[in-house]
């Protein structure tokens, strides 16, 4: 459980940096002893230790009589990872606080409701910053545990992820927007919510920039209201409607890896009402997701206008089942939306429906796209598997893209199943060159080792110029 929670938040609960001042850093005034590291200040000798595993830190009390108030006057940072399942709640108690990071995902919540009940007032108490809490729990035998609503009162938090819970009933709380006025980070995993309860965590929180929902079938409609929200990520997530009304400082929105299996035939409609800032959409299916700008859906056909485009994308992702004629023609109406397009993804999924239409015929009696022609300079072709469609579409962009500059192939890895098949598929990238480019573009073609390794971290560091490709 652990494992999977690290790889979704690609962190873990560190040290606290403690930052000494000058006059902090002399040493012990009446201190005589050889025991040159007692001998430095407390402000140093806390930043040791908050650095340590917990359980090695509290032992630290056992080294000289120097040391046996740090432990409890250093700020916790606990990962139960480090520390047997009965020592947690006593951790918790014994120390008197400010709590940093709480990493909790070893506990069985419905086992024991009794000591956990009393972890929110502690937690709020003491100043919890970052929170994770994963229940773990047997979902085939038992559904997910109530998160306790006294968690919400915990103003001083700044992260929180929570998995495998049922979310509070927010009806009788407070409403004002000051509930939470330091929450920046809000992640839920195979964690169930209304639609009323996220509208409450979204009106409450006012500096929450970072929203993630990950293996979730609820909220069924997400609408984002929020002056704050710089990144939303939904990561095998299944909702009927996932609506931008209005997130003027929403820079990056990501719709990753859909659900499959029993939701064959649903749909999820995207709105995008007001987001002046998106720069980062995708990934965009055009067999699963349905587009609508402002009051307007986006079909085949649909005319373009001021009212039908997002001019403030610059990154752009899509992945597309090319054997089928329909979501080819729905990736084309899509890209019609963008005319600002720098960076473009086209992740090709496996052809599970052949389709007879002639696909040369139809790139070659496609009229201009703007973006593709004026606007695209880097692009990057994922999970190429050397079917012929997906080689007509590279020929495509390279007689139509103008500005491309660099053309990234990624080769699927079960694809190439002998040394002559992976030979063969780059031979026939390498003929491409013989194909007039309209401008002098770079080309390379890379294995599979290149694939993304996704975390919630890594797709919502704002800092990453290009977060589909790193």
């Amino acid at each position: 459980m652990a494992a999977i929670v690290e790889n979704v938040m690609g962190w873990r609960p560190g040290g606290v940096n403690t930052v000494a001042s000058a006059a902090s850093l002399s040493p012990a005034v009446d201190y005589d002893g050889e025991d040159r590291i007692s001998a430095l200040p407390d402000d140093l000798l806390r930043s040791i230790v908050s650095r340590l595993p917990v359980k090695d830190a509290a032992r630290t009390a056992s080294l000289a009589s120097r040391w046996r108030h740090l432990w409890r006057s250093t700020p916790l940072s606990l990962n139960d990872a480090d520390l047997p399942r009965s020592v947690v709640a006593r951790a918790l108690a014994d120390h008197p606080g400010p709590f940093r990071a709480i990493h909790i995902t070893r506990c069985r919540f419905a086992s024991h409701e009794r000591e956990i009940a009393e972890w929110p007032r502690l937690f709020a108490a003491n100043g919890i910053q970052h929170l994770v809490l994963v229940n773990d729990a047997n979902l085939a035998r038992f559904p997910p545990t109530p998160l306790p609503a006294d968690i919400l009162r915990c103003a001083s938090l700044q992260r929180l992820f929570l998995g495998f819970f049922t979310f509070p009933d927010t009806a009788g709380l407070s409403r004002r927007a000051d509930v939470l006025p330091r929450l920046q980070e809000l992640s839920m995993f195979t964690t169930s919510i209304s639609d009323e309860d996220l509208d409450y965590m979204l009106a409450c929180s006012p500096v929450l920039e970072k929203l993630a929902f990950v293996l979730s079938y609820t909220p069924d409609f997400i609408h984002l209201r929020s002056r704050s929200l710089r990144c939303v990520l939904l990561w095998i997530f299944m909702a009927d409607e996932v609506a931008v009304v209005d997130a003027p400082l929403l820079e990056r929105l990501f719709l990753l890896e859909a659900p499959r299996g029993g939701h064959a035939e649903s749909t999820m409609m995207i709105k995008i009402a007001h987001a002046p800032n998106l720069q980062v959409l995708g990934f965009l299916e055009p067999g699963f997701h349905r587009l609508q700008i402002g009051d307007n859906v986006i079909e085949p056909g649909t005319k373009r206008s001021p009212s039908t485009v997002l001019p403030s994308i610059k990154i752009l992702a899509f992945k597309v089942n090319f054997g089928v004629i329909e979501h080819v023609k729905m990736l084309v109406a899509y890209l019609r939306c963008f005319p600002n397009i720098e960076t473009l993804h086209i992740e090709f999924q496996s052809l599970t429906e052949p389709t007879g239409r002639n696909h040369a015929k139809f790139w070659h009696e496609l009229s201009t796209i703007e973006c593709i022609k004026s606007h695209v300079k880097k692009m990057v072709i994922h999970e190429y598997r050397g079917n012929k469609v997906e080689l007509e579409f590279l020929k495509f962009i390279s007689t139509s893209a103008q500005e491309l500059q660099a053309l990234y192939v990624l080769l699927n890895r079960e694809s190439l199943t002998s040394v002559a098949k992976a030979d063969k598929m780059t031979s026939k990238l390498v003929a491409l060159s013989g194909v007039p480019w309209s401008c002098d573009c770079k080309m390379m073609v890379l294995g599979p080792k290149f694939q993304n390794d996704w975390s919630i971290q890594k797709a919502s560091d704002l800092t990453v110029d290009d977060p589909f490709h790193w």
